[in-house]
């Protein structure tokens, strides 16, 4: 009896606390269940590089150093805390995959001497460092890699085909181009498309420009017709090329045609590679301008590099390339249409990555239309 008049006496002087705490509890349950977070990694450039040799059994050992601390940072990331500078919380415990912007290797972009061994060496190494599906390396969690230069510039060589090779068993894929080399995908209400060195049109290199475009811009047109259409979804595009290079490398009427496609379209991001240029940074491309912040400007995304360091032929014993980065992007779909999210976060490192940091933050809201998440068909 006496047990059952303290708890009454408990109950009659906390009962307003236990209100207040159950209905938070009920609040956060109802906040969780009506928000899906679909977060993922963005990186590019890890630029695998030998020892010089016919008969390499080893990668530089700068090279060794920056890939084997990215992986591990990589494989361990989930669920880590983000610091209240770079908006607070945890990353998600289920990321969905890694983009890899091209440049996986350094050495196919050279004939000659040592570099097919050297070649050979980088992407057997890339290979059992990713693996493809979450199995088979050490990223734990599904890889969507494209070709850079450093890769094949003319999107020719054994590291492209075996880039489609990989594409035939890629998770999640829904669609591939003619030649098998650029795909896309869907996380949720997200679409996904890989489109390889840059987007132009033709499969060849044409007269008086740099690289290859193996049909990305056809690929692309068709890719949205289908998969995106009227429907409203949010788009990432990614390529190895930064928009806002020379004519040379990115023919204009290339770059005109990659906008004309996508401005009908919600294009949430366009991620790219190969500048490096530690940390991450972020333009807007209106389709005649590039800028900090511009009306009805799509913003483009330099995902810096995530292991390109090497040994300093001037100095050997020192590096050159020792700064890197990745982004960790979220884009989080809440009940309704009126509070959807797409962030995008930087992580750095200013020393091969012994030490990191969250470097910034860019949030924005998200269109993510709840009844035509995918157009008919699809």
């Amino acid at each position: 009896m006496i047990l059952i008049g303290s708890f009454k006496t408990f109950m009659r002087m906390n009962a307003q606390y236990l209100i207040i705490i159950l209905l938070f509890n009920f609040l956060f349950i109802q906040l969780v269940l009506s928000e899906v977070r679909h977060a993922f990694i963005v990186s590019a450039d890890p630029q695998y590089i030998a020892e010089k040799s016919q008969d390499p059994k080893e990668l530089d050992p700068f090279s060794e150093q920056a890939n084997s601390r990215f992986l591990k940072l990589i494989k361990s990331f989930a669920g880590t805390k983000i610091p209240d500078s770079c908006g607070g919380g945890a990353v998600d415990d289920k990321i969905l995959g890694i983009l890899v912007a091209g440049d996986l290797i350094d050495s196919a972009d050279k004939d000659g001497g040592d570099y097919p061994a050297m070649q050979r060496f980088e992407w057997a190494r890339y290979k059992s460092d990713y693996g493809l599906n979450g199995q088979g390396g050490k990223v734990p969690f599904p890889v969507y890699e494209l070709h850079g230069n450093h890769d094949g510039p003319q999107g020719d060589t054994f590291i492209i085909k075996e880039i489609i090779e990989r594409n035939r068993v890629r998770a999640g894929v829904v669609n591939r181009s003619k030649n098998g080399l650029h795909y896309s995908w869907d996380w949720g209400p997200l679409h996904l498309v890989n489109l390889g060195m840059f987007v132009g049109g033709g499969e060849a290199r044409r007269e008086g420009h740099h690289y290859a475009p193996r049909g990305s811009l056809e690929f692309l047109q068709a890719d949205l017709a289908k998969h995106v259409a009227d429907s409203g979804r949010p788009v990432i595009i990614s390529f190895h090329l930064h928009p806002n290079s020379s004519e040379y490398d990115w023919p204009k009427e290339d770059l005109a045609a990659f906008m004309n496609t996508i401005q009908k379209h919600n294009v949430v991001a366009l991620f790219h590679g190969h500048t490096h240029g530690s940390p991450s940074r972020k333009l807007q491309w209106n389709g005649t301008q590039f800028g900090k912040k511009l009306p009805r400007g799509i913003d483009v995304f330099n995902c810096d590099d995530s292991g390109a360091a090497k040994t300093d032929r001037k100095n050997p014993g020192k590096a050159v390339g020792i700064k890197h980065g990745f982004l960790y992007v979220e884009l989080i779909d809440r009940e309704g249409d009126a509070k959807d999210e797409f962030t995008v976060r930087s992580v750095a490192t200013d020393d091969n990555w012994d030490t990191h940091r969250w470097d910034r933050i860019w949030k924005k809201p998200a269109k993510i239309p709840s009844a035509t998440a995918k157009p008919k068909g699809s």
